[in-house]
């Protein structure tokens, strides 16, 4: 059982080569999960609680570049 959410702002990445054809289709794959609720549905089976509506896991953020 999640007791309560601890906002520290983190934000995760998974590390690929800059040079890997995956990147696109893998950003792709997140943010439609976000979109269609799977990442929702995934956070609330294994956490026990639905996650924040505003939050980075149902909210589809932009793909950073190297300039950011």
């Amino acid at each position: 059982t999640v007791g309560a959410e601890i906002v520290t702002g983190e934000k995760f990445a998974m590390m690929m080569p800059k040079s890997s054809d995956k990147i696109e289709k893998i950003n792709d794959i997140i943010s439609e999960m976000k979109k269609d609720g799977t990442m929702a549905k995934l956070y609330e089976k294994w956490l026990g609680a639905p996650p924040a509506a505003d939050s980075v896991t149902v909210t589809p953020m932009p793909v950073p570049t190297s300039a950011d």
